[in-house]
């Protein structure tokens, strides 16, 4: 009997032995120094509930072994003092021995270049960039980027879906490096579930000219995300669809569809609700066609835009209830090795909103004060139809073309029925007005520009020449009905009555170019010369006419109509010097401007020249104080030109009681501007910190000044003033 125990016993310890054969393997190194490190500690988990199996510590020569383990999944944990955690899951074979080779371990406060944490790859840093492996996050089933994004460290999305990543703003989202339905992040981050997403990415915002001259340097700048798809998900179709509803009067619907096939994509989506917030953003503005009336030329110099400054609808605050609808289509196509890319996308946008405004506020004089009463009632349609092209040729490895078509067919209408009245202290009336606008206008405009990139053979020495052809057609068609009664003890003195047509119509033609050519002094130094050039050829009709007695708008007004022929050109040139070492980063650079402005009266037959110099030094020091974690120090100065709108010396009586008057007489203004900017990211703990501090001093800044007369008509007119300023400390931090 013993003898069969004891044999028994044998092979129970045989079998156990047999069955747990396996081992591993590996050397612990410090990335950094290439250096061995002994006693790290190698701990075994249990993936399913992460108890511990084995754990051994590395030897003087950094090396480690662990056996006597079962084939199969363990979660290995690899630590050492000041060094960040190594984390990873392996697969161990049965019955053999598992080598992982070397084992990276990197410094904390070295972390510059390379992986820094690889749970499952759960996030990486390499540079600038910063890459998290989206299934290590847990959301919900069917959540969409923006949950995801919740989720994922030093990342913060508030209720209007604006994305902060390590306290600094997201400007742009892109899917798989390509904008996704032009620059609207909220297309892709709402409507993308996570699912689909593999890796999200985060780096600095920055243009290819910044890049050049080394602007944004060290931290200063927005953050840009990059969502890469899953490989399964760029196969056959992925969609989504979403909808909410209280059963009566509220209701919110989306539906996103997606195909690929090899290196093809399409996209359609649609979106309606009104149940969105009473008042949007400047990037909702923007994406509904509901920006001011200025135009920003992306080569530079002077570019001019008449606007309407006689549109009701620039006062329509888009609060209320909203009924939006939005729908798109994209497609993109690579080949050729990738060599050739083409973008192409049109997004469909309507907004109608309706609301009631009621407004108290009180004017204080040296004299009288006035207490001001209004209410309105506006309703406003806008609808927007946006088509965009890029197409990228890779010529070679040493030169590649770029362009870039962008048009818009803009609609607006609007109606607004306000009552407003002044008082005296004595409770008396000082005015009141009875007024109806309604506007209808449309707006198309087509911008087209072709780059082209020329490398050498010289290391980082490179030429980019843009070139740019913009084009607007504006037109509006305005009505005004408005009784204004001004009071004295009480009683009605005068009555003003205006009952007007404005149409407005203009058009616009730029064309500009640019060339900026690095020149590198060294593996530092780098000089970076710039030059642009823009002819800006444009009219200006606004026409006012009253009513005549057979109820029709036929009688010319003077008074409120002017007629324009513009002509501007503008030169510009800059000279940079830049410095990028491991850690310091420097720009220096000036700049000047010369721009020619002839207004031709076509009224008057009086024709008049503008002619305005710029100035634009910088001066940026960027200090990486380690990894992530930066401190900046910035000056730009620029010159600021009056707009049309603010030269021409047109009065704009939509509101009879409040007049805008340009002035012709009006200087260029310059601003000084300054920049402070500490910013501290811990990926290990997702903790962020972000400091900035700025500031801003004007020189014959245009501001407006105004007069208010006894019955509490208000005149304004732009003027030139020195001495403004004004600072702001920003500051925001996960701990």
């Amino acid at each position: 009997m013993r003898r069969l125990l004891y044999v028994s016993l044998l092979l129970c310890v045989w079998q156990s032995a047999f069955s747990q054969s396996s081992s591993i393997k590996g050397n612990a190194r410090d990335t950094a120094e290439k250096k061995n490190l002994s006693n790290a500690v190698i701990t075994l988990l249990r993936p399913a509930d992460s108890v511990l199996v084995k754990y051994t510590r590395s030897d003087a020569k950094g090396g480690f072994h662990i056996g006597g383990l079962d084939g199969g999944e363990y979660i290995m944990l690899v630590t050492f003092p000041k060094f960040a955690d190594y984390s990873d899951r392996i697969n161990v074979p049965k019955n053999q021995e598992f080598n992982l080779g070397i084992v990276p371990l990197t410094p904390k406060d070295l972390l510059l270049q390379e992986v820094i944490v690889r749970a499952n790859n759960t996030i990486k840093v390499k540079g600038d960039t910063t890459e998290f492996t989206a299934d290590s996050f847990k959301v919900r089933e069917g959540a969409t980027v923006e949950e995801l994004l919740k989720v994922i460290p030093g990342m913060q999305v508030n209720s209007k879906g604006e994305v902060t990543a390590q306290g600094k703003r997201v400007d742009k989202v892109l899917v798989d490096g390509e904008e996704f339905f032009g620059a609207d992040p909220t297309i892709a981050t709402q409507n993308i579930g996570a699912k689909a997403v593999d890796k999200v990415q985060v780096y600095d915002t920055k243009t290819e000219q910044d890049q050049l001259k080394g602007i944004g340097a060290a931290g200063d700048g927005n953050k840009t995300i990059n969502i890469k798809l899953k490989e399964s998900a760029k196969k056959g179709y992925f969609g989504r669809l979403e909808g909410s509803t209280n059963f009566d009067n509220l209701n919110n619907a989306k539906v996103m569809l997606n195909k690929f096939k090899g290196n093809q994509k399409l996209s359609i989506y649609g979106t309606k609700s009104n149940i969105n917030t009473g008042s949007l953003g400047w990037e909702d503005r923007s994406k509904l066609g509901l920006e001011e009336d200025y135009e920003y030329d992306e080569i530079g110099g002077y570019y001019y835009s008449y606007g309407d400054g006689d549109n009701e609808f620039n006062d329509w605050n888009l609060r209320g209830i909203p009924n939006a609808y939005t729908a798109g289509a994209l497609y993109g196509n690579k080949w050729n090795e990738d060599k050739n890319k083409l973008n192409l996308s049109y997004l469909y946008n309507r907004l109608g909103t309706t609301n009631t405004t009621t407004t108290l506020s009180q004017t204080l004089l040296e004299d009288t004060t006035f207490f001001n009463n209004s209410r309105s009632t506006s309703e406003g349609l806008s609808q927007q139809h946006n088509v965009n092209a890029k197409y990228e040729w890779k010529i070679d490895s040493m030169a590649s073309i770029k362009y870039t078509a962008a048009g818009s067919y803009k609609l607006k209408d609007t109606y607004t029925d306000s009552y407003s009245e002044a008082l005296d202290e004595n409770n008396e009336f000082v005015n009141t007005n009875n007024r109806i606008n309604e506007s209808s206008s449309t707006k198309k405009q087509l911008d087209n520009v072709l780059t082209y990139k020329q490398l050498f053979k010289k290391k980082n020495r490179q030429l980019i020449g843009t070139f740019r052809l913009g084009l607007i057609d504006d037109k509006s068609t305005n009505l005004l009905n408005s009784t204004t009664r001004f009071y004295k003890n009480n009683v009605i003195d005068s009555t003003d009555l205006i009952d007007q047509q404005k149409i407005n119509t203009g058009n616009s033609t730029t064309y500009g170019a640019k060339l900026t050519y690095n020149e590198p002094l060294n593996n530092e130094w780098n000089l970076v010369a710039e030059y642009s050039l823009n002819k800006n050829i444009s009219t200006s009709h606004r026409n006012s006419y009253d009513r005549d007695v057979d109820g029709k708008y036929t009688d010319y007004n003077p008074s409120f109509s002017n007629n324009f022929d513009l002509d501007a050109i503008s030169n510009s040139g800059t000279l940079t010097a830049r410095y990028q070492g491991k850690k310091l980063r420097l720009a220096i650079g000036t700049g000047i401007s010369a721009i020619r402005l002839n207004m031709d009266n076509l009224d008057t037959k009086i024709k008049t020249t503008y002619n305005f110099t710029g100035f634009t030094p910088t001066a940026q020091f960027g200090y990486k104080l380690k990894a992530q974690t930066g401190l900046s120090l910035s000056y730009r100065g620029n010159t600021v030109q009056p707009t049309l709108n603010q030269l021409q010396p047109l009065p704009n009586n939509n509101d009879p009681l409040n007049i805008y008057v340009g002035n012709p007489d009006l200087k260029v203004g310059f601003n000084h501007n300054i920049n402070l900017n500490f910013n501290d990211y811990k990926v290990l703990s997702g903790k962020y910190m972000y400091v900035n501090l700025g500031g801003t001093f004007n020189e014959n800044a245009i501001t407006n000044f105004s007069t208010v007369d006894s019955f509490g008509k208000r005149r304004y007119s732009p003027i030139n003033v020195s001495g403004n300023y004004n600072y702001y400390p920003l500051s925001d931090s996960s701990v």
